[in-house]
């Protein structure tokens, strides 16, 4: 972190007639720029019309593949409007700075280092360190996310409905599984089980890598998942080509009709796979002892407040342990009409009482029996 301190420092030394040409980012002393004069002018003006351009995605831009993006729509999503800070109430804080160029193999194509940093009190903010490839096209640089030249060398298996793109052993056992299961929640809803790309990812780092993510100063969580429901992409951070949790979400994104309660889809996801690496069983235990450590605790108080234990939400452990039960006594499909409301604390009060029957004044006698039988 030291060394990243002192090469953004040094950035506050770059010469003004590079800011005043390039108003858009500026370039570290550091870096190593193409040789070539007219190469660099290029690289740098495509740069600045980059990033002019990246806040708006839907639009067409000289600088981005527009065929490429429309089958991986995620695109740039990690750096877009990413100079906000709302903390220091300023839409241009995080300024961008090119770090380095990097020729790769192939002919005409350059790995492009990006920081982007802020300074508050003479110390250094940095928001994110982030890479993408740039290809000459002579005229002009355009510029495409790092996940292809990331995954270059990564293995590929087809199982089932599932395509993996992985760079360690996969998982046969957990593959088979997953898609199976699958198969089984394209059933929920009706529809047939979607061919889904999956980027099997050893941790969270290596997930934030694919996407272009170097450093992230926010990414301070163990799992991570993310997909594109347009193009049927999957990724996940969990080390496993298991990942039921978030295939749910998935679904539900891809399949359910807006709104939809995300409190409520938690529960449905906690139901099919609980969370953090624990199972739903798994959760329910926690849920129970909570409830018998605190027999005068009034569990709507312990809902409203969303309470955890460790990881583990009882909150969503309480709409999965619901959601369960409607399963069990309507079928799946009623259990979806649970989440189809607006994504608010309301919604979800109104929906439990459309399909439960709970209410502030009867969720704690009705929760405390529904898990003495369960």
């Amino acid at each position: 972190m030291r060394s990243l301190l002192l090469l953004f420092l040094a950035l506050l030394a770059i010469p003004a007639s590079v800011a005043a040409q390039y108003s858009r980012f500026t370039v570290s002393p550091l870096a190593v720029l193409p040789a070539d004069s007219l190469l660099k002018t290029r690289m740098l003006t495509s740069l600045d019309g980059f990033l002019r351009d990246k806040d708006h995605p839907e639009q067409p831009s000289l600088y981005t593949d527009s065929a490429y993006l429309k089958h991986y729509t995620m695109g740039f999503d990690e750096i877009v409007r990413i100079e906000n800070s709302k903390k220091y109430s300023d839409s241009n804080f995080f300024r961008p700075q090119l770090l380095n160029v990097i020729r790769l193999k192939q002919s005409g194509e350059y790995l492009i280092k990006l920081g982007f940093m802020g300074m508050n009190n003479g110390q250094p903010i940095i928001r994110k360190i982030y890479s993408m490839v740039g290809k000459d096209r002579q005229d002009r640089i355009v510029f495409y996310p790092a996940i292809d030249w990331v995954v270059r060398n990564w293995n590929r298996q087809q199982v089932g409905n599932i395509h993996y793109v992985y760079p360690h052993m996969l998982d046969m056992d957990a593959a088979r599984r997953f898609d199976r299961f699958n198969t089984e929640l394209a059933g929920w809803f009706g529809v047939k089980p979607v061919e889904l790309l999956y980027y099997d990812c050893s941790n969270a780092q290596e997930l934030l890598r694919i996407k272009g993510v170097d450093y992230d100063a926010s990414a301070n969580y163990l799992r991570r998942g993310d997909s594109d429901e347009d193009n049927n992409i999957f990724m996940s951070g969990v080390g496993s080509p298991w990942y039921a949790h978030d295939l749910v979400h998935f679904y539900c994104a891809k399949f359910l009709p807006r709104p939809v309660n995300r409190a409520a889809e938690e529960g449905l996801a906690y139901y099919a796979d609980g969370a953090w690496g624990e199972s739903f069983e798994a959760c329910l235990v926690v849920l129970k002892k909570y409830v018998e450590d605190h027999p005068g605790e009034d569990l709507y108080q312990t809902f409203k407040k969303a309470v955890t234990v460790g990881d583990i939400s009882l909150k969503y452990t309480i709409n999965a342990l619901l959601l369960k039960d409607k399963i069990r006594r309507q079928g799946i499909r009623q259990a979806l009409e649970v989440l189809k409301t607006e994504n608010t604390d309301e919604g979800l009060d109104k929906s439990l009482q459309t399909h439960f029957g709970l209410t502030s004044g009867n969720f704690n006698e009705k929760i405390r029996k529904l898990l003495a039988a369960s």
